[in-house]
């Protein structure tokens, strides 16, 4: 049967507005210039993100710790991306799904809690289990290996550098949400759900 793997933020949650505050917070805080465009910064873990302005401020885990904290004390305002009833119907029929994520465990955790989604998934990939952030197909390859993923296997992002990583690591990338991926990825579709609707009508 077929493993999907799901980037997190912009794909399965909503998250993309907060993250995109943190930031600005982050970079207004600590006088770091002009922050870059959340779209080139999607998918990146936030330490390698301020790992680029060392030059202005050394302390990277300060700004990566503040940003996330930033980010976390608005989580109960991030909504769904994807119907959860969805997940539950490919995971009865035999589907098995994972998390590859550029975001922090903690995060990912919190919110998984929130909306009671843990046990939708075999498996969750986050920024601490791997060394080089999307577009590498590290994260991807990792989640593989970890997981001894056998068979078929998808991989479904919002964000280029999701998709430059699954490309990277030959997995087949089902873009979504975000029309600037349309033409990188092997199949687009405006909205996950139509996509997991898809794949449980053809069973």
């Amino acid at each position: 049967m077929c493993s999907l793997l799901f980037d997190f933020d912009g794909t399965l949650f909503e998250t993309d507005a907060g993250h995109e505050a943190a930031y600005l917070k982050t970079f207004n805080a600590f006088n770091l210039g002009e922050c870059p465009s959340y779209e080139t910064l999607k998918g990146i873990k936030t330490i390698d993100v301020f790992a680029r302005y060392q030059g202005v401020f050394s302390d990277t885990p300060t700004l990566a710790q503040y940003k996330s904290q930033t980010y976390q004390a608005n989580l109960a305002e991030v909504k769904t991306l994807v119907d959860l009833t969805l997940l539950q119907q490919l995971s009865d029929r035999g589907f098995s799904l994972y998390i590859v994520t550029g975001g922090s465990r903690k995060s990912i955790d919190a919110l998984l809690d929130l909306h009671q989604a843990h046990h939708l998934f075999n498996g969750v990939v986050t920024a601490e289990d791997y060394g080089a952030s999307k577009p590498d197909p590290e994260p991807f390859l990792h989640c593989i290996r970890n997981f001894d993923i056998q068979g078929e296997v998808q991989g479904i992002e919002d964000s280029i550098q999701g998709i430059q990583s699954l490309k990277a690591a030959h997995i087949r990338a089902v873009g979504v949400h975000n029309p600037a991926i349309e033409s990188l990825s092997d199949v687009f579709y405006p909205s996950i759900n139509t996509y997991l609707t898809e794949l449980i009508q053809a069973q």
